[in-house]
């Protein structure tokens, strides 16, 4: 058979086609190709409506065969979108969509490939060309016309953007679904880090998750892959085309590349989070000890939350404070052990007495229940021995509301009373030792409220409230002596939160007040201790521990205050044994594990610490304290986004002035300065006599060359500040090495010296001294000796990948010491 060679072009303004052949030239008009006509081994009809590939009839719309038509009429030539719609829609100003749909709909039924064309090629903003020269298609009235047109070999030169081997990716969906995969898991893990810790969920458990996520990833690109093999295999069974055949090996041949390559990667990072996960497990202690196989404590008891029976009305704070009150009487007789409330957070009060005692491994429990009848208070009271479940004695008292400290008194004796009885090991010289507390009602009630704010928060406005309340107390009895110690207590840590002298002076005056009262008191003696502490007078602080402790031997306030003690004179590895009995004691109790988390932090093992700080926020969800430390260990252990995320929720969750500089310390470092300076005066507002956040609020004015003049008046107001402290510890190494510091940035070189001499006297191990003394010597142009101070403070624990990003160190040392910096970096108060 012959055929004939097409030519295209245009003839003036109208629909024609001039087809040359080897003789004679033939017109031939749109009109014409409406009775068929083909492209290499297909043929459109489409005055049928279908297109035959392959001895197989397919249909196309009416608009897409106008396309087509369109595309035809002007072959080998670039045909612009608008002249297309406009012929086919009769508006150039049609949705674009409708073209694309169409040209889609052509490309399927021809079945050409968009980034490795055969037959229509996109040309972006230009328009579309076919790139098939046309072939006629016999009349049927032709003497040996075959219903089909054979199948003619030719070569077609495609002009292709992009490389062969790029547009075998583009055209793979198994590229495509991964990489919407990775997205959506990519959002997943953003959701993931602020909603899991709000959760309580640990980052183990959000290891675990991302393990699961990671395991469906070649799941989901395997049954992408047998899909698609099953349809690509379906389709070089109806074609001849050996461009196409070529072009699906090769795509065979990339995905399988592809999928070698994702299962290896997702087996590499799979493997290193599963052994994160078993470091996890074996390092983590477990939070509540599994105690079946161990026996009972001798003559332990724990009291159990007292019920209100159904009817009666009475205040929370009142009930709790009751029970609360009575473990605290008889810890103090120090006899046998009384499990602390605080342990027993976690348990369930449904439990069997044969359950409690395999969890909680006490003999006795002691069982309230409160009734309130005409005024009256009447509390029931029963011991029941766990092994049997036998009721071994009971009570009933009766007061009205005002004698409620005297019903408190006499519950206490006549419990005391009843456990001589019930344990022959207690001595019988307790019997009638007096219980010291107010007899006056109004002062009982207010000190309970007190408790209660104190047990329930631990923000700034909560110890505003339990301060009011405990002045309440005091005075409508001033000789109440547990209320003043714990004022005292309520004032240390507002001097934590806000560095205002006057609350430590306050805390001074009450805890004087309470020793003053000569009462034989665990809760004393421990206030006193850490006033001490913080003075830095270690051996009283010692001496006020061990008289807790001779009180009660297991009053784990004493416990981690001597820990603390301990980690402040070096002796780590004592301070490291305290911390772990009073988890011990009371693994059920918060501030057990901040505790010893700060003592990880400050020993530079960020990752244990954060741990501990994750138990501690599982035990009191949402504190503010302890999102504040976590945030902190995820910092410094190179956890920049984690950190950033919880600083902000901490910021929303309250006024927190520490977690407003934290917050503004990363932006700080980030290079946002503008919101940095932000966050650190909405820190000062909260505390206004901080001197670290005025020194950090300095940092980021003096790192602005216009605004260094106004650093100055910000430092010169920090050093004051600063040196104010020194009344309450002359001798606090962190409080000397920031007041060198500033010294340093007033250009006061002499007096930073001097100062640093002091420092020297001591035994130095805080990265933050060194750091600090770092900085002075770099900015009073001492930089060897500053040199020296940055590999102390690296080699103590210092991140020295975070060293490059501090704007403070000098560029050029900064380069040296840290190799492949980071864009983000600690900064002064960081965590206090």
């Amino acid at each position: 058979m012959s055929f004939i060679q097409l030519t295209v072009m245009v003839v003036d303004n109208q629909d024609k086609l001039l087809i040359t052949t080897n003789p004679p030239d033939v017109e031939l008009t749109a009109q014409t190709l409406q009775a068929g006509f083909c492209l290499s081994d297909i043929t459109v009809l489409p005055e049928k409506g279908f297109v035959v590939v392959n001895g197989e009839y397919r249909h196309l719309s009416a608009k897409a065969f106008e396309v087509l038509l369109q595309l035809a009429l002007h072959a080998e030539e670039i045909v612009p979108q608008q002249q297309i719609l406009l012929a086919v829609w009769a508006d150039a100003d049609a949705p674009k969509a409708n073209l694309t749909h169409a040209i889609s709909e052509i490309r399927h039924v021809l079945g050409d490939h968009k980034e490795c064309p055969v037959f229509i090629q996109t040309l972006p903003r230009r328009g579309y060309r076919l790139l098939t020269p046309l072939q006629s298609h016999p009349t049927p009235s032709a003497a040996n016309a075959p219903p089909l047109i054979e199948r003619r070999s030719q070569t077609v030169v495609v002009n292709r953007h992009w490389s062969w081997l790029m547009s075998l990716f583009r055209g793979s969906r198994l590229f495509s679904v991964s990489v919407a995969f990775l997205v959506s898991v990519w959002l997943f893990i953003q959701v993931m880090a602020i909603t899991f810790p709000l959760m309580n969920i640990s980052a183990t458990g959000m290891k675990l998750t991302l393990l699961v996520l990671l395991v469906g990833f070649p799941v989901v690109l395997l049954i992408t892959w047998v899909g698609d093999l099953r349809e690509r295999k379906r389709r070089m069974a109806l074609s001849n085309n050996p461009q196409q055949r070529q072009f699906w090996r090769r795509q065979l041949a990339v995905d399988l590349g592809f999928l070698l390559l994702s299962f290896t990667a997702v087996w590499l990072l799979g493997r290193s989070i599963k052994l994160a996960i078993d470091d996890d497990v074996q390092q983590a202690p477990a939070i509540v000890q599994q105690t079946v196989a161990l026996a009972p404590i001798a003559n332990s008891l724990a009291i159990l939350p007292f019920q209100l029976q159904h009817g009666s009305k009475l205040a929370d704070y009142l009930l709790s404070g009751i029970r609360d009150e009575l473990v605290y009487s008889l810890t103090q007789l120090n006899q046998f052990p009384v499990l602390a409330d605080r342990a027993m957070q976690n348990i369930s009060t449904d439990l069997s007495y044969q359950q409690l005692a395999e969890q909680l491994r006490v003999e006795y429990v002691l069982e309230g229940r409160m009734h309130i009848e005409d005024e009256q208070f009447q509390l029931a009271i029963s011991l029941v021995e766990t092994a049997t479940g036998m009721q071994r004695w009971s009570t009933r008292l009766a007061q009205p509301e005002q004698a409620l400290p005297t019903l408190q008194r006499d519950l206490h004796r006549q419990v005391q009373n009843a456990l001589v009885l019930v344990m022959p090991q207690v001595s019988v010289s307790l019997t009638g030792r007096d219980y010291q507390i107010t007899n006056n009602f109004k002062a009982f009630d207010a000190y309970m409220q007190a408790q209660q704010q104190l047990k329930k928060y631990d923000d700034l406005a909560s110890l505003d409230t339990a301060e009011q309340l405990l002045l309440q107390a005091l005075k409508e009895d001033a000789d109440f002596a547990l209320a003043s110690a714990s004022l005292c207590k309520v004032h240390l840590d507002k001097y934590a939160l806000t560095r205002h002298i006057e609350e430590f002076d306050l805390a001074n005056t009450a805890c004087q007040h309470a020793a003053g009262l000569a009462v034989n008191q665990a809760e004393v003696y421990s206030a006193l201790g850490e006033l001490y502490r913080l003075r830095g007078q270690y051996p009283e602080a010692i001496a006020q521990y061990e008289q807790a402790l001779a009180v009660n031997s297991r009053w784990v306030d004493a416990i981690t205050g001597k820990a603390r003690v301990l980690s402040a004179k070096e002796q780590s590895q004592e301070a490291e044994l305290l911390f772990n009995q009073a988890i011990e004691l009371e693994p059920g109790y918060w501030q057990n594990y901040m505790h010893y988390g700060r003592f990880l932090y400050d020993n530079a093992n960020f990752a244990a610490a954060a741990r501990r700080f994750e138990q501690a926020s599982r035990l009191k969800p949402g504190s503010t304290d302890v999102l504040n430390s976590l945030a902190a260990a995820w910092f410094l252990s190179g956890q920049f986004q984690q950190a950033i995320t919880v600083w902000q929720q901490v910021v929303e969750l309250s006024p927190v002035s520490l977690s407003f500089s934290n917050l503004g310390t990363a932006l700080y470092f980030a290079g946002d300065y503008l919101q940095a300076e932000q966050l650190y005066r909405q820190a000062l507002a909260v505390s206004p006599a901080d001197y670290t956040i005025w020194t950090n609020l300095a940092d980021v004015l003096d790192v602005q060359a216009e605004r260094q003049q106004e650093a100055l008046d910000l430092y010169q107001r920090a050093l004051s500040l600063a040196q104010g402290n020194l009344v309450i510890n002359a001798q606090a190494q962190p409080l000397l090495s920031q007041i060198s510091r500033l010294q340093a940035e007033l250009q006061q070189c002499e007096q930073a010296l001097d100062t640093e001499q002091q420092l020297l006297a001591n035994n130095l191990t805080d990265f933050y001294v060194f750091y600090d003394l770092a900085i002075a010597n770099f900015t009073c142009q001492r930089a060897l000796q500053g040199i020296t101070y940055l590999q102390q403070a690296i080699d103590f624990g210092y991140p020295a990948s975070l060293v490059a990003a501090d704007p403070k160190i000098p560029h050029e040392i900064s380069s040296r010491r840290s190799g492949n910096a980071v864009s983000i970096n600690q900064h002064e108060g960081i965590y206090r």
